[in-house]
């Protein structure tokens, strides 16, 4: 009897002398067949994943210049001076382009002329790095006086995924200064 117990004790995959039929493992074949499914699942997840992506930078690129054009009018109202915004390639002036993609800056603008100037102070620059379009249709800047009005015609800022014609957004900033933010379709 204590052979039996010596016996059960040196080995635990043993039992009585034979050996335990459980399965430490997977085979090759159950393997494969997981591998098969992670893809499967993977292949059908991927465009998905690839429109949040694309909503995000949206959603981030929007929000950046919602942000922006607010700040460009309460810094005109706490200044009590005329503020512009408008697209850059060099981030320190104005491009006079209505291609926003490679960022805007926003200034202080003391001669009226909607360019800035060495001796006008820079308030904010912005870079784009996305895939995000943004153009401003026909307007090459847009400045907010004291009073945090923005004179002229109401313009409008489009934001567009490129090949995701649905899937835009449009800022549209009124004579009154308000900035707001709506879906537009890109096609």
């Amino acid at each position: 009897m204590s052979e039996k117990i010596a016996m059960k004790r040196s080995n635990s995959n043993t039992f009585q002398g034979r050996k335990s039929t459980r399965q430490r493992g997977m085979s090759q074949v159950e393997l494969m067949i997981a591998v098969c499914l992670v893809a499967v699942i993977s292949a059908t997840a991927m465009p998905g994943v690839s429109d949040m992506m694309d909503r995000n930078k949206l959603k981030g690129t929007r929000h950046q210049l919602l942000t922006d054009f607010n700040f460009a009018r309460n810094t005109a109202v706490d200044k009590y001076r005329r503020v512009v915004i408008c697209p850059s390639t060099d981030q320190q002036t104005c491009s006079g382009d209505t291609n926003w993609n490679q960022g805007w800056i926003i200034f202080q603008d003391f001669n009226t002329d909607h360019q800035r100037e060495a001796s006008e102070p820079l308030l904010r620059v912005a870079s784009l790095e996305s895939k995000v379009d943004v153009n401003s249709g026909r307007r090459t800047h847009f400045r907010f006086f004291p009073d945090g009005t923005a004179p002229g015609s109401t313009g409008s800022v489009f934001l567009c995924v490129d090949g995701e014609p649905d899937m835009g957004h449009r800022l549209v900033i009124s004579n009154v200064g308000r900035v707001r933010s709506e879906e537009y379709s890109c096609s």
